[in-house]
């Protein structure tokens, strides 16, 4: 009981501190009815403008990148990073959603779970051209262990490729070469998955 007490006087502490929130992401299909037509026509050019991003980056991974699937690629890490984020009825910050997780409140949404579901949707995808990896970054680590998705082109080391992270901005899709981000990741092999 009194480690019980303890969580939930830090979440409160937390929630006051933080302003707690619920996730607020965007993707076309969702039930916007709370948006005026003008932010929702702002919100749906800034998804769409996004997914052309990251789009541009994955298909400038390689030479033999098809464009094709670096558009599926990146309208799927993106929709359903999002997509995810009401899944897991997320709660902002992410680390006060961890908490939340910690004490029993919610079931999912910790990044190593971000990572495994979006793996999932990503590989549904069977990209050619792409090869999709498990990055960890302070494995073993209770409180710094980080876990997300990374995709390289076919064939490429796994230092040349992007990370997909959707934990760090609570379902708004974290995209950057692995070498600029600055957690030391490794790669997990896929029998550890």
């Amino acid at each position: 009981m009194t480690c019980n007490l303890k969580y939930i006087t830090a979440l409160i502490i937390l929630t006051s501190l933080l302003g707690c929130a619920t996730a607020n992401v965007y993707y076309p299909g969702k039930n916007s009815a709370d948006l005026a037509a003008v932010e929702q026509q702002a919100k749906a050019q800034e998804y769409w403008e996004n997914i052309k991003r990251l789009e541009w980056e994955l298909t400038a991974l390689g030479p033999a990148v098809d464009p094709l699937e670096a558009r599926r690629a990146a309208e799927t890490a993106i929709r359903e990073s999002a997509i995810l984020a009401e899944e897991y009825q997320l709660m902002r910050p992410a680390v006060a959603h961890n908490l939340l997780i910690a004490i029993s409140i919610k079931d999912r949404g910790l990044c190593y779970q971000w990572a495994e579901d979006l793996m999932k949707r990503l590989e549904a995808l069977e990209l050619k051209t792409f090869q999709l990896h498990w990055a960890v970054a302070y494995r073993g680590s209770n409180l710094r262990e980080h876990n997300c998705v990374v995709i390289t082109a076919a064939g490429q080391p796994f230092s040349k490729g992007i990370l997909f992270d959707p934990w760090r901005h609570s379902g708004n899709l974290y995209w950057t070469p692995v070498v600029k981000d600055s957690y030391p990741w490794e790669i997990l092999p896929p029998t550890q998955w």
